[in-house]
């Protein structure tokens, strides 16, 4: 049972410098790998708990929580390279900045 609990406590460390670097970084592809770094804490916390069930159930979602995550990084590394290609920038609150100006231009 202790074994357990320090797989939960290394899962929320991690959760913690998922949370860390998705608020502290500026750099949109270090933010999206800073929230895929939360979702595997996430994972980790699931198969800590499937591992404790009987029945083969919660491994199964298990797995499909981590290929489902594998596609996940594609998709959001596909989408920062596009704005990258769109927009020159990378940093969030340039981008931001450039639509709120955007915004602003158009209503006045």
């Amino acid at each position: 049972m202790l074994s357990y609990f320090l797989f939960l406590a290394l899962a929320a460390a991690v959760f913690g410098v998922g949370v860390y670097g998705l608020f502290t970084r500026r750099n949109m592809l270090r933010m999206l790998l800073s929230a895929e770094v939360m979702f595997n804490s996430a994972l980790l916390t699931l198969i800590v708990m499937a591992a404790t069930s009987e029945p083969l159930g919660g491994r199964v979602l298990a797995l499909i929580a981590i290929g489902t995550a594998a596609a996940e990084i594609g998709v959001m590394i596909s989408i920062g390279i596009l704005f990258f290609r769109r927009t020159g920038e990378i940093d969030v609150y340039k981008l931001s900045e450039r639509t709120r100006g955007g915004s602003q231009k158009s209503h006045a």
